[in-house]
C-alpha cells in the first residue's frame, strides 16, 4: 500500500504547520494510475490565529516549484509514503542597499536548507568585476553594474545539483506544475527518485539592477560503481590464484571488496522475501503490522546467521595450518 500526503512547513525554520490532514492511501499497481491536484492557498493562518504566513514554494517530493498549483500523476507505485510540502513564511523588507541575486541550497530529500555553504560557483558564473562575493557574502552576486549568469556547484557534498527556482512571495498563480513517479524505483526519497541536471546547462540569468532570491535544489547523488571482476571464484581467490591489479582508477582493491561483499550477500540471502534489503527494512518498519515485523525479523535473523556462518568458514580458511 502506498500513501500520498501533503504537509505545510514554515520557512526557513522547517517547523510543521498544523493545517489539517491531507492523506490518501493507495492500493493500486501498474497499469493503474492515480491523479492528485493541490493548489496552495496564498495565505494561511497559524493554529492559534495569531500569525499569517504567505506561500513561497512546493517541494513536490521530486522537484521544487514556485507554482501554487501542482498535479501529481502516479503510475509506478511501490514507493511507500510520498510526501509533498508547501512552504510558507513571512516576507522581509527586501534586500538592503544595492541590487543583488542571492542563492541558497535546498535538500529535496531532507526537505530543508542543505548547509551554510553557498551553491554559487563563482568560477563558472559571470558577473561584473568585484560583484561576487557581494559585500563579502559568497551567497550573493551584485547586479548594480551588470547582469549576471549564476551557475551552481555541480556537487554539494554527497548531493548533485537538481535545478534553480526563483522564490516569489505568494507563488506563481498562473498555470501548473506536473509531477510524476515515472522513472522511480525503490522506497520514496532514494537517489533514484530525483532528476539531476548538469549545473552548467541550467544557469539562472538576472538583468542589471535585478534582485532575486534563489534556491538551488540538490538531490542524493546516484552512485553507480562498475564491478569489472565478474563472479568471484572462491576456490581461486582463497587459494591465492587471484591477482589484484596494482594500478587503475577507481581503486581496484575497493572494487574487488565490493564484488566479494555482493557475492556474499547473494549467497547468504534466504530466498527472496520481498525487499529485505537493510535500507528498505529501515524505511518500511514504521508502516509494518506486528505480524509483518515478526516475519521481517525472522528473515533478517536467518540472513545474519548465514552471514556469520560464511565468515566463520572464511576465517577457518585464513588460519595458518597447524604445525
Amino acid at each position: 500500500m502506498d500513501e500520498f500526503r501533503t504537509i505545510a512547513k514554515l520557512w526557513p525554520a522547517g517547523t510543521e504547520l498544523d493545517l489539517g490532514t491531507d492523506s490518501t492511501n493507495l492500493t493500486l499497481t501498474p497499469p493503474d494510475s492515480a491523479n492528485f491536484t493541490r493548489t496552495a492557498a496564498p495565505f494561511v493562518t497559524s493554529a492559534d490565529g495569531t500569525q499569517t504566513y504567505q506561500f513561497l514554494f512546493w517541494n513536490t517530493g521530486r522537484h521544487m516549484t514556485n507554482k501554487r498549483k501542482v498535479i501529481w500523476i502516479f503510475s509506478q507505485f511501490g514507493w511507500g509514503i510520498w510526501t509533498a510540502t508547501r512552504w510558507y513564511g513571512t516576507p522581509g523588507n527586501g534586500p538592503p542597499g544595492q541590487p543583488r541575486v542571492r542563492g541558497d541550497s535546498f535538500s529535496l530529500h531532507g526537505n530543508e536548507l542543505l548547509s551554510a555553504s553557498t551553491p554559487i560557483d563563482g568560477a563558472a558564473s559571470t558577473y561584473a568585476g568585484g560583484a561576487w562575493p557581494f559585500n563579502g557574502d559568497d551567497h550573493a552576486i551584485g547586479t548594480a553594474n551588470a547582469g549576471t549568469t549564476v551557475v551552481a556547484h555541480e556537487h554539494m557534498g554527497a548531493y548533485d545539483f537538481a535545478g534553480w527556482i526563483r522564490l516569489i512571495w505568494g507563488g506563481d498563480p498562473t498555470g501548473d506544475f506536473v509531477e510524476t513517479d515515472v522513472g522511480t524505483s525503490g522506497s520514496f526519497g532514494g537517489s533514484t527518485f530525483f532528476d539531476t541536471v548538469p549545473a552548467g546547462t541550467n544557469p539562472f540569468t538576472a538583468a542589471q539592477n535585478e534582485s532575486d532570491d534563489l534556491l538551488a535544489a540538490y538531490a542524493p547523488e546516484t552512485v553507480s560503481i562498475p564491478i569489472p571482476f565478474g563472479p568471484i571464484s572462491w576456490e581461486k581467490f582463497l587459494g591465492g590464484g587471484f591477482k589484484i591489479p596494482l594500478k587503475g582508477d577507481p581503486g581496484p582493491e575497493d572494487l574487488l571488496r565490493l564484488a566479494i561483499l555482493e557475492d556474499l550477500i547473494q549467497r547468504t540471502r534466504p530466498g527472496t522475501p520481498g525487499g529485505t534489503e537493510f535500507q528498505t527494512l529501515i524505511e518500511s518498519a514504521s508502516r509494518m503490522t506486528r505480524e509483518e515485523l515478526n516475519r521481517a525479523k525472522q528473515s533478517l535473523q536467518t540472513t545474519l546467521d548465514l552471514g556469520k556462518s560464511a565468515l566463520r568458514t572464511i576465517d577457518s580458511r585464513l588460519k595458518p595450518p597447524a604445525k
